[in-house]
């Protein structure tokens, strides 16, 4: 909708345009208003970075106090091989075939896998599983209890080099102050 209003002259002219949303006698701070509206989440999103970007800036932006600030890092005296090592790392990778599956590769690996898990394992399987079954004492190390194995720990601590080894107090210079120092832990840990 436009108007023409005439200040005097016919060849000065000015020309209102009012918003269709805006009924016709809208002051212009009405119309902003709702412009505003129909836009006020793409105006949150603005605000909500101007606003991180000053807080941004006021941490970055400033330098702290001398008696306050970090102390620099020492520089390196000396070569490190391990920097170096890893430095060099990537280097390295570039050296390295692509990872594809070839041809001749299958070939060589079933001459060495098929025997190994048809032959080879299943072989040595069977004659632990053989040994456990015919032999009394066959992996006594590892049963807890066994006769032969009491004896052998018996016959162990039965040597003065050994004597002590089961008991979790054997070797503390002071023995009461671990106990007090056990004691206080207990006092500040206790439920």
């Amino acid at each position: 909708l436009k108007s023409l209003a005439s200040h005097g002259s016919s060849a000065h002219h000015t020309t209102i345009v009012s918003s269709p949303a805006a009924p016709c006698g809208a002051a212009p701070l009405e119309v902003a208003m709702a412009v505003l509206n129909k836009r006020s989440s793409a105006l949150l999103v603005v605000a909500v970075a101007a606003c991180s970007c000053v807080l941004l800036g006021m941490t970055l932006g400033f330098v702290p106090a001398p008696g306050l600030a970090p102390a620099p890092a020492a520089p390196l005296a000396s070569f490190q091989p391990a920097v170096a090592l890893s430095a060099a790392l990537p280097v390295l990778t570039m050296l390295a075939d692509d990872a594809e599956a070839k041809y001749g590769d299958s070939r060589r690996w079933s001459a060495v896998l098929v025997p190994l898990t048809t032959l080879v394992i299943p072989a040595v399987a069977m004659g632990i599983f053989t040994i456990y079954v015919s032999s009394d004492d066959a992996f006594y190390q590892f049963r807890a209890g066994h006769p032969r194995g009491m004896r052998e720990e018996k016959e162990l601590y039965s040597n003065p080099l050994y004597a002590g080894r089961k008991n979790p107090m054997e070797g503390l210079v002071n023995k009461d102050d671990f106990e007090k120092g056990l004691d206080e832990a207990w006092e500040r840990a206790k439920p």
